[in-house]
């Protein structure tokens, strides 16, 4: 029996990412509707906007809707369980998002390189993939995107789409170049997470 990676990758990347809507959606105090909506937007959200912008048949979900079974159940465990979790929701959050980054940004990139787009496209259609839906999920909680902010965040999915992209131009097959490509996302955001590396602001120059 083959083991598709691709596919459990995607399962537990939706799954990461569904978590880290209902982190949000606890932080919100919304009901259950409001979990399983905040739940769904990152880990369908970037797919949705990557699909549409490549113009493909179908979005992802539509013709497989486990991805939507897998975030609605994850978040409602989350809004009965999530209790538990109370003076450590941030920091999950923190991390599930990046390891739903780290997951999806690859997916993105592996599924533009199928459609045989230029190698920009693909490291673009990975970033998209990767950060849009976890915009989408701030964007809801009235809470400012990471996406946006001043951390390591979308350059941590373009580090690891561009590393993906050299893996597979030097050779190396597809389940290895992904792991390899998502561990390099991962480490990236935690690095970044936990020496608070952050790319510098705009300062506006004072007048004399």
């Amino acid at each position: 029996m083959t083991i598709d990676v691709f596919y459990i990758l995607a399962m537990i990347g939706t799954a990461v990412f569904a978590l880290s809507g209902a982190m949000a959606a606890a932080r919100q105090e919304l009901d259950i509707f409001g979990f399983i909506i905040v739940g769904l937007a990152p880990a369908i959200g970037g797919g949705t906007i990557r699909d549409l912008l490549m113009g493909a048949e179908y979005v992802f979900w539509m013709i497989d809707l486990n991805y939507i079974y897998v975030a609605s159940v994850v978040a409602i465990i989350a809004f009965f369980q999530v209790h538990r979790l109370d003076g450590k929701r941030y920091t999950l959050l923190t991390w599930a998002d990046g390891l739903g980054l780290a997951l999806f940004t690859i997916m993105g990139t592996q599924i533009a390189v199928d459609h045989e787009l230029h190698p920009v496209i693909c490291v673009a259609m990975g970033m998209i993939t990767g950060t849009f839906g976890g915009m989408i999920r701030d964007v809801i909680c009235n809470e400012v995107p990471f996406l946006l902010q001043k951390e390591i965040y979308a350059l941590a999915a373009i580090a690891g789409s561009c590393a993906y992209m050299v893996l597979i131009a030097v050779g190396l097959e597809d389940q290895g170049a992904m792991i390899i490509a998502v561990a390099t996302t991962f480490i990236v955001r935690g690095l970044a997470i936990v020496f608070g590396w952050t790319l510098p602001p705009y300062r506006p120059h004072k007048k004399d």
